[in-house]
């Protein structure tokens, strides 16, 4: 070994020595005198401070009804996304224009049809298994319309204040006095009455009340000390805006998003049910429709229905425990 080998060991074995006197002495000053602060322990007290966060937050959602929340949703999504391979029927056979010749209408369950069948002779498990794929979009894509136009809308009528926020939030309670409903129910005809005009539609329509309860939000974090101090300092507005006021939301935004997405799946059911949807896809609201054409068979509207209240109350409980486990002014 060559001299300076041996005495870059000796430095290494003199600091191994001295780094657990330094140690335990930097632990006790740690602990006792209040303003001292190690960085080494400091990083170690945060590390363990963001699992016991983590663990927490793990553990308020974990809860039975939330955990059957997701269950529901996860097999609604199972059958809408393996439709092809689960059902025998095609999107074709269950849905306009085409008539299965081989079928009647409001046939009992049989070997051929489990659960009987609707209306034209469809088959309602096939219609249930294709309308999934239905539902989940209809939950889906008015809900991201809304939010993405209202998230924008509504954080800069909060923020920049003014005549902008007095001349949106007049638009706003302008088109609060329209029933949505009626609204789509008249104007989606106009615009072909196709499945995605009508749930874009849905979307736009509710882009202010999304819009409204931004603002609310907005408002709320824009008085916290943190913003008003990097107002202070200079900080541009706009990075201020989507730095420290925007991902402040986001605990109510995620709540309200499973809350939209269950009353959307309940709009459009509703819409479908007076027979302004889309008849070339399955879904579950028009079923219930044609049942009303046979009130003696039970089968055609329960299995919709039943299929509905699991989409609808599967995301009502996921909504209810993502609260119970982000909403900071809830007890623990």
């Amino acid at each position: 070994m060559t001299q300076p080998d041996l005495i870059a060991d000796l430095e290494i074995q003199k600091n191994q020595k001295q780094e657990p006197k330094k140690s335990i002495r930097d632990l006790i000053k740690f602990y006792f005198l209040p303003g001292f602060r190690v960085p080494e322990f400091s990083a170690k007290e945060y590390e363990i401070g963001k699992i016991k966060s983590k663990r927490k937050l793990f553990r308020r959602l974990v809860t039975p009804l939330t955990i059957l929340g997701f269950i529901l949703i996860i097999f609604i999504a199972f059958l809408g996304i393996f439709a092809p391979w689960i059902s025998t029927y095609t999107i074709q056979q269950v849905a306009m224009p085409h008539v299965p010749p081989s079928s009647f209408p409001f046939e009992d369950p049989s070997p051929l049809h489990p659960l009987g069948t609707t209306k034209y002779g469809y088959d309602i498990l096939g219609r249930l298994i294709w309308g999934s794929r239905t539902v989940i979009t209809a939950a889906a894509f008015p809900v991201l319309i809304s939010n993405g136009g209202g998230i924008i809308l509504g954080t800069l009528s909060a923020y920049f204040g003014g005549k902008l926020d007095y001349i949106m939030m007049r638009i706003v309670d302008f088109m609060y006095s329209f029933p949505i409903i009626i609204v789509v129910i008249i104007i989606a005809p106009m615009m072909g009455g196709k499945l995605y005009n009508i749930l874009l539609l849905w979307g736009i329509l509710y882009i202010p009340y999304t819009t409204r309860f931004v603002r609310s939000l907005v408002l709320q974090v824009k008085q916290n000390l943190y913003v008003e101090a990097a107002i202070t300092g200079g900080a541009d507005k706009l990075k201020v805006m989507f730095k420290h006021v925007f991902p402040n939301t986001y605990s109510a935004l995620i709540i309200s998003f499973f809350g939209s997405m269950a009353f959307s799946v309940l709009g459009f059911a509703s819409i479908a049910f007076l027979g302004m949807g889309d008849q070339t896809f399955a879904d579950w609201g028009t079923d219930i429709a044609y049942s009303r054409s046979n009130l003696t068979a039970i089968g055609p509207a329960f299995w919709p229905g039943l299929f509905l209240g699991i989409t609808t109350i599967g995301f009502i409980l996921v909504g209810d425990g993502l609260r119970d486990a982000l909403d900071p002014r809830l007890k623990r």
